[in-house]
C-alpha cells in the first residue's frame, strides 16, 4: 500500500468517526434490562413523591386557614416576644467583567422558640434591627414564620410549604427520568438541550404549580410564565443549534 492509498484510508475513517456521532462512553445505551428497572424505580418514585406533595399541601392549606393564639400549641399559629441578638451580612460575587453579579444575605440572629437560631432576612429588617431590639415572632408547629422588628415585617413559609416545592420537583425530574430511559437510554442524551432545559424547566414548573394551588397576584402569574418561556425557548433554540451542526458533521 502507497502513501498516498494510506493517507486516503486515514481521511475516510476520520470521516467514519466524524460521521457515526459520539464515541466512547457517551455512545453507550443501557441494557434493556436495566431501561426498565430505572422506569419502574423512577415510576414508583413519582407515586410516592406525589403522595408527599398531597399531604404537604394540605398541612399547608390547614396553616394558611389557622387563626392565631397566645400559646401556639395545635392548629394555630403563636405569637411570643424575643429580642435580637445579633446581626450580619455576608456577600459572594460571580463571574468577572460585565457578567459579574454580587448577592448579599442578611441574617438576624435571634432566641427562638427552637433556642438560638438565625433567620435570613430583606435589607428593609435587617436595618430596621439592632442589637437588642424587640422581635415578634409567629410561629407554627415550631417553626417562624414572621419576624417583626421596628414596624418592618419578614414572613417565611412553613416547613410543610418548602418540602412541597421539593417534592413537587422530585416528581417533576423523575418523570424526566423515566422518559430518557424508556425513550433513550444514551447517555450523551442526558447532556442535551432538551434533557438540560427539562431539568431548567424545574424552577418555573415549581412557581406555576405553587400559584395555581395557593393563588398568585398578576406580577408573580407574569414571571413564571416569563421563566417557562424563556427556558423553552432556549431550549428549543439550543435543540435547533444541535441538529445544524449534526446535519454539517453529516456533510462534511
Amino acid at each position: 500500500m502507497g502513501i498516498r492509498e494510506m493517507e486516503a484510508r486515514a481521511r475516510e475513517d476520520l470521516q467514519g468517526k466524524r460521521n457515526s456521532g459520539p464515541q466512547g462512553w457517551p455512545a453507550w445505551r443501557l441494557p434493556v434490562w436495566l431501561r426498565v428497572l430505572v422506569v419502574v424505580a423512577a415510576g414508583a418514585g413519582i407515586v410516592v413523591s406525589a403522595q408527599w406533595t398531597v399531604e404537604a399541601y394540605r398541612e399547608t392549606v390547614v396553616y394558611r386557614q389557622a387563626a392565631d393564639c397566645p400559646a401556639g400549641t395545635g392548629s394555630c399559629i403563636g405569637r411570643e416576644e424575643t429580642r435580637v441578638m445579633d446581626k450580619a451580612e455576608f456577600g459572594g460575587c460571580s463571574g468577572s467583567g460585565s457578567n459579574r453579579s454580587c448577592t448579599t444575605k442578611y441574617k438576624l440572629r435571634i432566641n427562638g422558640v427552637r433556642g438560638t437560631e438565625w433567620l435570613e432576612v430583606g435589607s428593609g429588617v435587617y436595618d430596621a434591627a439592632v442589637r437588642g431590639s424587640r422581635a415578634g415572632l409567629r410561629t407554627w408547629h415550631g417553626a417562624v414564620v414572621s419576624i417583626t422588628v421596628r414596624g418592618h415585617t419578614q414572613t417565611f413559609p412553613p416547613p410543610s410549604e418548602d418540602s412541597m416545592w421539593m417534592r413537587t420537583a422530585a416528581v417533576w425530574l423523575l418523570l424526566g427520568l423515566a422518559l430518557w430511559a424508556g425513550l433513550s437510554g444514551l447517555l450523551d442524551a442526558l447532556v442535551q438541550a432538551c434533557s438540560l432545559g427539562w431539568v431548567f424547566l424545574t424552577v418555573p414548573l415549581v412557581l406555576l404549580v405553587d400559584n395555581a394551588l395557593f393563588g398568585a397576584g398578576v406580577g408573580k402569574w407574569l414571571v413564571a410564565v416569563a421563566l417557562a418561556l424563556g427556558f423553552i425557548g432556549g431550549t428549543v433554540g439550543a435543540h435547533r443549534q444541535e441538529l445544524r451542526k449534526k446535519r454539517r458533521r453529516q456533510t462534511a
